[in-house]
């Protein structure tokens, strides 16, 4: 298809007959994104062989592209076992339309994956993972690597998140979706007022904290991006990580990895000349 860069393992596609699990969420009453507007946001789906008769395609996690060689993801995207490749939408806003402009595909296998070693999935610490590309991502108008944040700076307080999540969840916990890329602008808490509005302790110098909010993040929307605009860049300061609540109320705050508290660890991982853009 146009502007599809698909490679290996597509061929499977042939074989087996695909079709997405529609079991994560979205953006909560956020604004529908357009072309071009967050060409550092990607989507990935997960080859699911638990039933060896009927694999799937299911939908999973955004991220963010930091690299020609490097998106930045949440661990907790691959707690579940029986999820091996990975299918990654670049440029995209409508995942639905593989023939939208700009939208570009890569097949990943999971082995390209690096979670940071003392990620704690009961405690959710350290929600951090890396995608390494095989493959050099072209950039273009549609399809642009996000910033770093850097030690020392002072960044904005309002941020944007965005993500493909839950639109809306009924009463009854059902997920209302579609396949767009939405948007929200969200308050950055400090750490006092963090630690006063989490129900527990929380290693507060690692996540950031968004106020609550009736545009809240939800499911579906982990791994994506926290982003502030600062002196004309686009700088990422967060990693979609989890809610309190389960229906995604604005009862409690977002919480999302701090990047900037894995800057060390980034570079170690990808490598210094994967970093390159």
């Amino acid at each position: 298809m146009k502007g599809q860069l698909i490679f290996g393992i597509l061929l499977l596609g042939a074989h087996f007959g695909f079709s997405f699990l529609n079991e994560h969420q979205r953006i909560i009453n956020g604004n529908l994104a357009v072309a071009k507007q967050f060409p550092y946001q990607v989507f990935y789906d997960f080859l699911n062989v638990s039933n060896l008769h009927m694999p799937r395609w299911a939908r999973n996690c955004g991220g963010s592209l930091i690299s020609k060689r490097i998106i930045l993801t949440a661990a907790h995207c691959f707690d579940k076992p029986n999820l091996y490749p990975i299918k990654i939408y670049f440029g995209a806003v409508d995942i639905s339309n593989q023939r939208e402009i700009g939208q570009h595909q890569l097949l990943v296998n999971r082995a390209n994956v690096v979670i940071h070693e003392e990620y704690d999935k009961v405690k959710i610490y350290n929600d951090i993972a890396l995608i390494k590309l095989p493959i050099d991502i072209a950039f273009n108008e549609y399809i642009r690597p996000v910033k770093l944040p850097q030690i020392g700076i002072i960044y904005p307080t309002e941020a944007i998140a965005s993500g493909w999540g839950s639109i809306r969840v009924l009463a009854n916990g059902t997920d209302i979706y579609d396949y767009k890329l939405r948007y929200s602008h969200m308050q950055i808490l400090s750490h006092a007022e963090c630690m006063e509005q989490l129900p527990e302790k929380f290693p507060f110098s690692s996540i950031i904290c968004l106020a609550p909010s009736q545009n809240a993040p939800c499911r579906g929307d982990s791994g994506g991006p926290l982003t502030v605009s600062h002196e004309g860049d686009i700088v990422l300061l967060g990693i979609t990580s989890y809610g309190i609540t389960e229906d995604c109320t604005d009862e409690f705050p977002e919480v999302y990895t701090r990047v900037a508290s894995y800057l060390n660890w980034i570079h170690d991982n990808a490598g210094a000349h994967n970093l390159e853009v």
